[in-house]
């Protein structure tokens, strides 16, 4: 067997590629190194065709993914026999805490929606102070997607505070500013999609908090690249999807609500479930104790869920999951920084002027291009794959990247 042979079918088993997919692994897998490192590469195929450093827009599929993926198809096609019906329910069953055990949660907090926006819609929905006369103050730092909701809920009459950032940030004091006794809820990106700042929520949530206020965090840009724990922040709130760091595929959201809350100060919209009748000619003997239809409301986070949602996509959620444990959030961050560090001492600093912050660590850098049409040219004859947006150059190494990558993205922009 050739090097390059051994190297990708040893550790492509060790990521859970194969015949291993949610069985576990080694404990831990260091993105850095040079066998393994060749390995974590070899389980994304993209990247023998593409420089990707963008997974902030979403990472490639991984062969683990993939794998988890083919199990639910191979389920659905051929039923349960060969282990694959326990795989889905192991899936199912164990899926809620794994999300929570990420981030801090526990699993009765962990609710399954599509995507983020449907968390942080279900949060508006169910939020009575917000819905009677509250304000939500927010920041044009948070997601588009979510302000693009919000500013058409403001044209339809709701009171909705955007406070504007300078130089690309915005300060705890211009937020508290906004607040005042009848803010329901602040609303927040933990890691901003526009320039990797680091929102400094512990604060917001204090400032919230004492105003009587609740905090929702959007975590698509943190969630298995940022170690953090909701509680810690002090975070009611908060939703995210799989497909970017998670290494999972569309349609597989998670909606965090904390435990306290639930259906108290945010009460049921959904009412998911099914109902039981207690009458003829459905059962022979109602139970005179029970009314004709019995309402069972489920007493944790899946009280919030829609009904059914993709557990297809949640089979790939489950071995991106089970990947992130293994490589460690904290390694993958430290990686992600060292490479965004490499090509920042590369750039030519007269044509790129870096937005985001200096001294967070953040798995996104972004760079204001003064010809940005030359860099999309460039980049596109390359074959290298970032964000552009505007003058923005948005770039997010993960694992899979290496010094090759950012070397060649380097000089890809700089041409």
């Amino acid at each position: 067997m050739k090097r390059r042979e051994f190297v990708n079918a040893s550790v492509g088993t060790a990521l859970g590629a194969g015949a291993g997919v949610g069985t576990g692994g080694p404990a831990r897998i260091e993105p850095t190194g040079s066998v393994l490192q060749e390995g974590i590469r070899a389980s994304f195929p993209r990247l023998a065709g593409e420089t990707f450093v963008n997974a902030a827009a979403g990472t490639p599929l991984g062969a683990f993914a993939e794998a988890g993926l083919r199990r639910y198809l191979e389920f659905q096609r051929l039923g349960p026999g060969d282990r694959r019906g326990e795989y889905v329910s192991e899936m199912l069953s164990n899926i809620r805490a794994e999300i929570g055990r990420l981030i801090g949660a526990r699993e009765s907090e962990i609710g399954l929606v599509h995507c983020t926006k449907a968390g942080e819609q279900v949060v508006l929905d169910g939020l009575e102070p917000w819905r009677h006369g509250g304000n939500i103050v927010t920041n044009d730092m948070h997601f588009s997607g979510s302000l693009h909701n919000l500013v058409g809920l403001a044209k339809a009459g709701a009171d909705v505070r955007i406070v504007r950032a300078e130089n690309w940030d915005v300060s705890p004091d211009a937020m508290e500013a906004a607040m005042d006794d009848r803010t329901a809820l602040v609303a927040v990106t933990l890691v901003s999609n526009v320039n990797g700042r680091v929102e400094p929520v512990r604060e917001l949530a204090e400032l919230a908090h004492a105003r009587g206020a609740l905090l929702y965090a959007d975590i698509i840009q943190a969630a298995g690249i940022v170690p953090f724990d909701v509680h810690a922040l002090g975070i009611d709130f908060a939703a995210c999807n799989a497909y970017k760091w998670l290494f999972g595929v569309h349609g597989a959201g998670f909606l965090f609500v904390r435990e306290d809350l639930q259906g108290d100060r945010f009460s049921d919209r959904l009412f998911p479930g099914h109902v039981a009748f207690n009458y003829p000619p459905w059962v022979e003997r109602p139970d005179p104790n029970l009314e004709d239809l019995v309402y069972l409301e489920p007493s944790d986070a899946r009280r919030y869920q829609p009904g059914h949602v993709s557990y297809l996509a949640y089979c790939a959620l489950y071995e991106g999951l089970n990947f992130v444990r293994r490589i460690g959030i904290d390694a993958a961050l430290d990686h992600t920084v060292r490479l965004h560090r490499r090509l920042n001492d590369q750039l030519d600093r007269d044509r790129f002027e870096r937005i985001s912050p200096e001294g967070q660590k953040s798995p996104i850098v972004t760079y204001v291009a003064r010809d940005v049409a030359r860099v999309a040219r460039n980049l596109s004859a390359a074959n290298t794959v970032v964000s552009l947006s505007g003058n923005r150059v948005r770039i997010s190494a993960a694992v899979y990247n290496d010094e090759r990558d950012i070397d060649r993205l380097a000089e890809v922009m700089n041409t």
